[in-house]
């Protein structure tokens, strides 16, 4: 079973904007699976995880994942199990909220964090503590995305004129039913994003702008 023997279309299931992952692999998915799937003993950490498309393909390459998202995916991470045959050690989903990372992940470790199209639901300060900590709890790569200030998110964005430090800010109210994106975020520049990395402690490998204005960055210890 693959993602895309799913029937979902593209639409949001906690208006945190479109989950990408259930529909399509992109090119930050397909590079972080090709690196995990080389290893023998790949733990996961994948943040923000939506309906799991991306955590549904790493496990069934051989990962085992632990997915976690804010949203109520426990059934669907079940019906994952149970049709591609996988233990809940190879792919298992807490509920929570990602500001409380540490209690939900008590005394766990990893070989990798994944982490696509979330930070920018966090303020700067909440996303340099996460940052960190993930450093702490990881021992090797982190694949990582953030909303840029040139996608089309970033269009009549208020905070544009605000320091990194103050900026987080809803959407206005066109542009929030538009992309699904009903909480305040934090949109950054490519600068400011490899800089909030480094800062945390991340070596950045690469990093780069998508087509539609956003960050992808792959780092490591």
């Amino acid at each position: 079973m693959t993602a895309s023997d799913k029937s979902f279309s593209y639409e949001s299931f906690t208006g945190r904007g479109i989950d990408v992952a259930s529909v399509r692999a992109d090119d930050l998915d397909k590079l972080s699976l090709e690196y995990f799937s080389k290893k023998n003993t790949a733990k996961v950490l994948d943040l923000g995880c939506g309906a799991g498309g991306q955590a549904l393909r790493m496990a069934v390459a051989g990962v085992c994942v632990l997915a976690v998202d804010a949203g109520d995916f426990k059934d669907i991470f079940e019906n994952y199990r149970t049709k591609a045959s996988l233990f809940s050690d190879k792919l298992a989903f807490v509920r929570g909220d990602i500001r409380n990372l540490p209690d939900l992940i008590v005394e766990r470790e990893f070989s990798d964090i994944y982490m696509q199209r979330t930070l920018h639901y966090l303020t700067y300060i909440q996303a340099l503590e996460l940052l960190k900590y993930l450093y702490k709890v990881s021992t090797d790569r982190l694949y990582i995305s953030v909303s840029g200030m040139a996608s089309d998110i970033g269009n009549d964005y208020l905070g544009r004129t605000l320091s990194i430090e103050s900026r987080f800010v809803s959407l206005d109210a066109k542009n929030a039913e538009t992309f699904q994106i009903f909480e305040p975020v934090c949109l950054y520049s490519q600068a400011e994003f490899v800089s909030l990395l480094e800062l945390a402690g991340w070596r950045v490998l690469r990093c780069w702008q998508s087509a539609f204005g956003n960050h992808k960055a792959i780092c490591s210890h």
